[in-house]
């Protein structure tokens, strides 16, 4: 018996590059269940989704790539202090506009 998932492609314009993805939103199971979810998915609005064949191959370098995406980016000191410049800067500038008024 084969197996089917839903998946959502995203595709968005990156500076000058054109960049996508593909997401599974489901596991792999029957396809009436397939169909069933992706129906369920496109009554409550979610669009570029479709029903793949299950290659387990494919299906597991996906989830890889969801992971990576998903997975947080750790701040390092250099971000911290950035950031707290970038604090003074507008407390600056929002002290001189109210000065003005």
């Amino acid at each position: 018996m084969s197996k089917y998932f839903v998946s959502k492609t995203e595709v968005k314009l990156n500076g000058s590059r054109i960049v996508g993805y593909e997401t599974p939103l489901t596991k792999p199971c029957s396809k009436d269940e397939a169909i069933e979810g992706l129906r369920r998915y496109k009554a409550i609005g979610i669009t570029n989704i479709h029903v793949c064949k299950h290659t387990s191959k494919r299906y597991n370098k996906l989830i890889r790539e969801y992971n990576k995406r998903r997975k947080e980016v750790k701040l390092t000191i250099g971000d911290i202090a950035e950031m707290t410049e970038q604090a003074k800067e507008e407390d600056n500038n929002t002290e001189h506009i109210t000065k003005e008024v």
